[in-house]
């Protein structure tokens, strides 16, 4: 009979609590089964449950597997168990595992699940996400790439390999020069497109811009008389122009022209080849006569060259006759060498002077040598700088031409050089070489000895611009530590040295320059500070440029900054000392006005504008003052009350505002009176002389007062 095997009864208790020990129990006799205890699998008391005491959001997780056995105490039978939950029996921890080891490992479990699930939940939408992003980064970027200009091709260096829109691009650049050459290049580029290629339309309108500049050049040739270059020209308008056509007729007209000019020209070459001025002259004269309006604008030229001609000719006849007074003096033939070489090249002159210049040289050569030999070594330097260097040379006068550029140059101050303006660098190298060439002298030479004594000076002189020449190269940056440095290397010239005065100089402009440097940043600091407008900034900015020391380079900029800026103080200072004034004035508190106003002193910004305001209110007061005076006194005068009107207006003075107004009524009252007291003086009433004697005597008591 098969044995069925027992459940081990389990109970549900917390984590935390103790492990109870089995209790004994007597279960086998009522069993019935009838399996033996001892049969059975040892009991496990050992509860395994998720604690109670685990926190909420732990509990939503998914469940351990857990087994949670309950006894069920109602039934007559206590040692069967009923299995309510069961997973695996793997997940039970083992009976010896203390219940710290069994929390923390159900706790890592519940954290790799929980882990496992929000992993589950975030990976779609990070993918999405992601895919998203790739998707309009790449449209951003393809939007760029197409809304962003092509760069500029670099036509320096263009090879068979470059397209055609960087040639057309290139040709455009060039042909904005105006030069013929571009001009015929951007022709000759585009002339052979159909109208399928691409930059067709786009080269139209440049073809039509390029023949117009091309023929207006050709055009200005054959007015010069350059008929051949003016047919070349004509002929690059290539068949796809505008101006094709115009240009093939005026071809052709230039070509009948070209015949006609050799045919007028020939007997006027002939003439001013045979020297024949007077027959050249004639056929001018024919040639002007010409029905053809070209033909009349080149009689100008044909003039000029029979002018050209004549004084070639004179020019050669003096060498020519130079030379037969001297042949064989170094310095006559060097006088004449250097005048033939003035005559123009395109004569017929210079033509017949080939064969007379080749001999003089020659001869010049031959001279020079001749003195050397004979020691006259001042003779032939004095002659050195006219011998032309475009004739072979022997050595012996090779070097003397060195040894004279030694010496010019031992002999030369630098300061020449400095005002001279000419470069460092090109002094360094005729330093240079000359020292070369120098050391290359022979010993044979009369002039070894003196050679020798130049070339040490040479060689300090190239050392000292050497020098000076990276001193220049260092500063030319023009910063401020470039510029420190480019003296300090300047500085290493010494005191004795030729070159020490150019050092100094070049020191100098650098120290200005670093002047310069070190007081812009003061000066630019106060200018910013000033830009506020405001006292406190205004007077800190005068305080930043008051930096800048007197001798400085700025230092004069500076001040007349700072005395704008004070101007601006005072303005500032006064202005609410103006407006209170005005706003009193406003109110009618001219007194009060006036007052305030002269609170501003002169030599200041505003004072000027103050003593206008002062004189209108001043006659604005003075106005309101008397007008009621003079008023009353018309009055009086109109009820004729003379003596009355005249006494009040006397109470106005001569420089108050309405002065002459006064005195325009005082004169028109006193005729009035003197007309009425002229009949009483025949017969004079002692009254009235009493009366008038009295009137006068007030009358001059007041005029000696003045007007008040």
């Amino acid at each position: 009979m098969a044995t069925k095997k027992a459940i081990v009864p389990f109970r549900v208790q917390a984590m935390s609590k103790p492990r109870t020990p089995p209790q004994p129990t007597n279960q086998n006799a009522n069993s019935p089964t009838g399996v033996s205890p001892d049969l059975a699998e040892p009991p496990v008391d050992r509860a395994v449950a998720l604690d109670r005491s685990t926190a909420p959001d732990q509990l939503d997780q998914e469940p351990e597997p857990t087994l949670t056995v309950r006894p069920d105490h109602n039934s007559a039978q206590g040692d069967v168990a009923t299995v309510q939950e069961a997973t695996s029996v793997a997940d039970v921890p083992s009976v010896d595992t203390p219940p710290e080891d069994t929390q923390k490992l159900r706790l890592h479990r519940q954290v790799a699940t929980q882990m496992a699930r929000g992993m589950r939940f975030l990976a779609m939408p990070l993918v999405w996400i992601s895919l998203l992003a790739f998707c309009g980064g790449s449209g951003v970027a393809a939007f760029l790439w197409l809304a962003t200009l092509p760069p500029l091709p670099d036509c320096k260096r263009l090879n068979f390999m470059s397209g055609d829109l960087d040639r057309l691009i290139c040709a455009e650049q060039f042909a904005r020069s105006g030069n013929v050459h571009s001009l015929v290049g951007g022709l000759t580029l585009v002339k052979h497109w159909a109208p399928s290629h691409p930059l067709y339309a786009r080269s139209k309108p440049l073809i039509k811009d390029w023949s117009k500049a091309v023929m207006v050049i050709a055009h200005e040739r054959a007015t010069q008389g350059n008929l051949e270059g003016a047919i070349g020209l004509a002929r690059q308008i290539p068949a796809n122009s505008p101006l094709y056509k115009t240009a093939q007729t005026t071809i052709a007209d230039w070509q009948k022209s070209r015949t006609q000019q050799k045919a007028i020209e020939a007997p006027l070459q002939a003439a001013l080849q045979a020297q024949n001025w007077e027959a050249a002259e004639q056929q001018v004269q024919k040639i002007a006569q010409s029905d053809s309006d070209y033909w009349r604008q080149q009689t100008n030229r044909l003039r000029q060259r029979i002018i050209t001609e004549r004084l070639s000719h004179q020019q050669l006849v003096q060498a020519r006759e130079l030379v037969q007074q001297a042949p064989t003096d170094s310095a006559t033939l060097a006088t004449a060498i250097a005048q033939a070489k003035q005559i123009v090249p395109s004569s017929y002159a210079a033509a017949e002077l080939k064969q007379d210049l080749a001999q003089w040289q020659q001869a010049l050569l031959k001279s020079v040598s001749q003195q050397l030999t004979q020691n006259d070594l001042a003779g032939a330097i004095a002659v050195v700088p006219k011998i032309p260097l475009d004739a072979p040379l022997p050595p012996d006068i090779r070097d003397l031409i060195w040894f004279e550029r030694a010496q010019r140059l031992v002999a030369e101050q630098p300061t020449t050089k400095l005002i001279s303006g000419i470069p460092i660098y090109q002094q360094l190298w005729q330093y240079l070489s000359t020292l070369a060439a120098a050391q290359r002298i022979t010993v044979d030479r009369p002039f070894y000895a003196q050679a020798q004594t130049y070339i040490p000076q040479l060689q300090t002189q190239a050392q000292d611009l050497t020098q000076v020449q990276l001193a220049t190269a260092v500063a030319s940056s023009g910063q401020l530590p470039a510029l420190y440095l480019g003296m300090l290397l300047a500085q290493g010239v010494a005191p004795n040295r030729p070159q020490r005065i150019y050092a100094q100089t070049l020191i100098a402009q650098w120290r200005k320059e670093i002047q310069q440097g070190e007081d812009q940043a003061n000066l630019t600091l106060a200018r910013q500070l000033a830009k506020a407008g405001t006292l406190p900034y205004l007077k800190a900015a005068i305080a930043q440029a008051s930096n800048i020391p007197l001798g400085r380079a700025l230092r004069p900029q500076a001040q007349t900054t700072i005395y704008e800026w004070k101007l601006q103080i005072q303005a500032l200072e006064d202005k609410p000392i103006l407006d209170q004034a005005r706003t009193l004035a406003k109110q009618n508190k001219l007194s009060a006005a006036i007052q305030t106003a002269t609170k501003i002193q002169p030599g200041r910004i505003l004072y000027n504008d103050a003593q206008t305001a002062i004189q209108v209110w001043t006659r604005t007061s003075q106005i309101q003052t008397d007008r009621p005076i003079l008023n009353q006194a018309k009055a009086l005068a109109k009820q004729g009350k003379l003596g009355a009107a005249l006494d009040l207006a006397y109470q106005i003075g001569s420089n108050r505002a309405l002065s002459s107004e006064v005195q325009a009524a005082i004169g028109e009252w006193e005729a009035q009176l003197a007309a009425i007291q002229q009949p009483q003086v025949a017969a004079p009433a002692p009254d009235s002389e009493t009366w008038e004697q009295g009137y006068d005597n007030s009358r001059r008591d007041r005029s000696s007062d003045g007007y008040r």
